[in-house]
């Protein structure tokens, strides 16, 4: 009896052997919940997107991955993720996200990621995007398809080229926040219409100018440019912005003469709280431009935090640079009276070719008259087979010989 026991378990355990998997499943991830928080907050979470071996998510609607190390956050990665409608990204490293389908909320934060794929396909769900303090360089692909938008974060990213027509479909859009990025450059649109945008943010740029002419934001409240490298401002006019109460623009390059004029105006809106408080500040000589933001590439540069060696690069630079545009000033000069002179050469030959024109039109019309007294002269000639009176001959040479005479002298002039 033992000794069949023992076959028994030893059965059992080759069977056990035989039908276990060659690897061992991932065991699936845990929530650590916090009495505050009902979200799913799973912490550490690695994955390589290449491997097989995906780790089971917990069946959750809100989950926050905290510190995720994830090359790729692809679709079969999320296939794991079925009943969440709210995801959270908090730190970590995750370069590149998928957007899933059914998703009510994405944030991002401080994730390092640099590249939000959106589906090629019209998207219902999704209400709120926040990417920030990460690395997208422009605003993701096929934004437009998000038709149930209604907030997009992207501050703090490094965006440098705003098309605003990317956003021009999402009709329930009312917040845009653009600040902290690298925009120096709003691409010209014939139209930018968002009947429901209530904010927008592009505070802290590098922007030069913006031109309000083809905005139509007829709810837009909260306007804020402030922090940019702005000279003027084009187009900013009542009766686009109907709605407007607080607008802001602190800590711009205005210029003087324009500044002055434009707060007067703004101080006869009707609608504005804080058109009391606008900043009269503006700049007589420093016209800093966009180009010269872009190629220092420095954020700390308005918080004066650049160490000395720093300072002492910056100007090195910039006077690398103005000695750039001085060479390219004296040659513009060159060029300015080379075309001068030019005009000038050019003028002077075209009066002669009109004069000699001129002279042209005078030559064929006397060339007109002699034909015409030479078919007078026909018509006073005797008919045939009649002598011409020796009187009439010579009244008629002496004719003949004064109009030769007066033509060919004006010819040699």
């Amino acid at each position: 009896m033992k000794r069949t026991r023992q076959k028994l378990i030893c059965i059992a355990i080759v069977m056990l052997c035989a039908f276990s998997p060659a690897h061992p499943a991932s065991s699936p991830l845990q929530c650590r919940n916090y009495y505050y928080s009902q979200q799913c907050i799973i912490n550490g979470v690695t994955i390589d997107s290449e491997e097989s071996d995906i780790p089971k998510f917990p069946v959750h609607a809100d989950i926050n991955l905290q510190d995720a190390r994830i090359d790729y956050l692809s679709p079969e990665v999320l296939q794991g993720m079925k009943w969440v409608s709210q995801l959270t990204i908090t730190n970590g490293e995750v370069s590149k996200i998928f957007l899933k389908n059914d998703l009510q909320e994405l944030v991002a934060t401080g994730s390092r990621t640099d590249e939000l794929i959106i589906d090629d396909v019209v998207n219902e769900d999704l209400e709120r995007l926040t990417i920030t303090q990460n690395r997208l360089s422009k605003i993701p692909e096929n934004v437009g398809n998000l038709k149930a938008l209604t907030v997009l974060t992207l501050n703090n990213n490094n965006i440098e080229v705003l098309d605003l027509y990317e956003l021009h479909g999402l009709k329930k859009l009312t917040t845009i926040d653009l600040s902290q990025n690298r925009i120096y450059y709003l691409i010209p649109v014939d139209a930018f219409e968002l009947s429901r945008l209530e904010t927008f943010k592009l505070d802290n740029n590098f922007l030069t100018e913006i031109d309000f002419n083809a905005w139509n934001v007829p709810r837009l409240a909260t306007l804020s440019i402030m922090s940019n490298s702005l000279k003027y401002i084009k187009d900013f006019e009542e009766e686009r912005f109907p709605s407007l109460n607080t607008y802001q623009d602190q800590d711009n390059l205005f210029d003087c003469r324009w500044r002055a004029g434009f707060i007067s105006t703004l101080k006869t809106w009707t609608n504005l709280h804080n058109r009391e408080y606008f900043q009269t500040d503006c700049h007589k000589s420093v016209q800093l431009s966009s180009a010269v933001y872009r190629m220092l590439n420095i954020n700390d540069i308005r918080n004066n935090t650049i160490d000395f060696d720093d300072k002492e690069e910056l100007q090195n630079l910039l006077n690398s640079m103005l000695d750039t545009e001085k060479k390219h000033s004296r040659h513009i000069e060159s060029l300015t009276k080379l075309v001068k002179e030019q005009t000038e050469q050019f003028e002077t030959v075209s009066g002669k070719l009109q004069a000699q024109q001129t002279t042209i039109e005078g030559l064929l019309a006397k060339i007109e008259d002699l034909q015409q007294r030479v078919v007078e002269m026909k018509q006073l000639l005797p008919p045939a087979g009649r002598a011409v009176p020796k009187g009439l001959r010579e009244r008629m040479i002496q004719d003949i010989a004064e109009v030769i005479r007066r033509n060919l002298v004006e010819i040699e002039d």
